[in-house]
């Protein structure tokens, strides 16, 4: 019974609280709608399902012949398709912006179904950073807007389920991977699982991979460009998450500091770019201690294969947006893969490990609710210092365990093994 309820908990509560507030918009109570959505830090639109609709009006636009990465008229915000243009290959299929709603609750749905796949809990104090991790403003955030970002969560649920089969099965997994990265580019980090294959496999399904990205290239590559200058950017200091903020906010207040000397954006370039290397330093600095951590690559290599494979595929995707550039908060949907894992390892005996792994994983929930604690704190520069330094510890610790996976992995064991040398820190 216990078993029962942590693994379905998580999802049977969001659907019960997804139910509620349809119930509250679908009755017209929009003002309770509303301000519910605000307490949760979130800034509702006028109508749910936002995200969703774009790709549907950039379907209907297409089909009536738009240049919708110039001018997409169907949009309910008017502004240009920003997309990869691999999803107007399904321009066909018969939707428009007035399926808006069914297709955002199929979606949700969706999406809230998928969570009972992922290993459940264990303990009750597993059990409340779950729950807390999937009422989050983050997940909310993206449930609300039915963002794309769910069905690239579930491709990535799904290709961590394969991944848990024999060979044969899990190339439809990395098969799922490539088509999340068609439709969104990021999602080509979830590729990482592609090193437990031996070196023969390794090197066939790399090949095949970027054979089909350059065929997507050479056919997409100007629509491709067109719509990265459509990518919108926005303030450091909100729920857009990045390696680059902390750096570049502090470089614009010492330069706006400076503004009297000509030398001011100078000063703060050179403070931006410091900043930025001493933190990656910081970064690969906890990274390679965390390495050495030989009670913590013992604890990994002990873990069930769900829990391993999700937190990996979590971090990758994490840490390489991270680094990318910036992210809007709902993309922390995948935190909630990297969960499972952070707290098997919290089960350790090793108090340190212990303290690690769980105090990591209340990190990342708060950084899941950052958008509603700053707006219910006042958002000081204090809050979004201690809010940023938090990212760069959870994406140092996120990159430690993708580092020992591939560490660890065949595929570079057999590459070592061609070129005679041992990976670096294997066990």
């Amino acid at each position: 019974m216990a078993a029962w309820f942590y693994r379905f908990a998580p999802a049977g509560s969001a659907f019960t609280v997804f139910l509620a507030m349809s119930w509250l918009y679908r009755q017209g109570h929009a003002e309770v709608y509303d301000e519910i959505l605000r307490c949760w830090g979130i800034v509702p639109f006028q109508t749910p399902f936002l995200d969703i609709s774009s790709p549907l009006a950039a379907w209907e636009c297409t089909r009536k012949g738009w240049d919708v990465m110039s001018d997409n008229p169907c949009n309910l915000l008017h502004i240009a398709y920003n997309y990869s243009p691999f999803w107007l290959v399904a321009a066909p299929i018969p939707l428009g912006v007035r399926d808006t709603t069914a297709v955002g609750w199929g979606l949700d749905l969706m999406f809230i179904a998928s969570l009972s796949f992922l290993p459940p809990p264990r303990r009750f104090v597993e059990l409340a950073l779950v729950l807390s991790a999937t009422f989050s403003t983050m997940v909310v955030f993206a449930l609300e807007r039915a963002n794309a970002d769910l069905v690239l969560f579930v491709l990535a649920l799904g290709t961590g389920l394969l991944a848990e089969r024999g060979p044969k099965v899990r190339i439809i997994g990395y098969g799922l991977a490539l088509l999340s990265t068609l439709l969104k580019y990021y999602p080509i980090m979830v590729l990482v699982f592609l090193f437990r294959e031996r070196i023969a496999v390794f090197a066939a399904v790399a090949v095949a991979v970027a054979g089909t990205l350059a065929v997507f290239w050479a056919e997409y590559h100007v629509e491709i460009v067109r719509g990265w200058a459509n990518i919108p950017t926005g303030p450091y200091n909100t729920d857009l998450f990045a390696a680059k903020n902390l750096p570049v906010l502090i470089g614009l207040l010492v330069e706006n500091a400076a503004a009297s000397s000509r030398f001011g954006a100078a000063v703060g370039w050179v403070v931006t770019a410091g900043l930025y290397g001493g933190l990656a330093g910081a970064a690969l600095a906890i990274c390679r201690r965390l390495s050495r951590f030989a009670e913590l690559r013992a604890a990994i290599a002990e873990l069930p294969d769900g829990e391993r494979v999700f937190m990996v595929i979590g971090s990758a995707v994490i840490a390489g947006c991270f680094f990318a550039g910036q992210s809007i908060g709902y993309r922390g949907i995948f935190l909630l893969l990297v969960m499972p894992g952070l707290l098997a390892l919290s089960r350790s005996g090793v108090c340190e490990l212990r303290a690690l792994c769980l105090g990591s994983a209340i990190v990342i929930v708060l950084l899941m609710w950052g958008e509603c604690l700053r707006q219910a704190l006042g958002g000081g520069f204090g809050f979004w210092l201690l809010r940023e330094l938090g990212w760069w510890w959870s994406v140092s610790v996120m990159l430690a365990l993708v580092a020992d996976f591939i560490r660890e992995s065949p595929a570079l064991r057999g590459a070592s093994a061609w070129f005679g040398r041992q990976p670096v820190g294997s066990r």
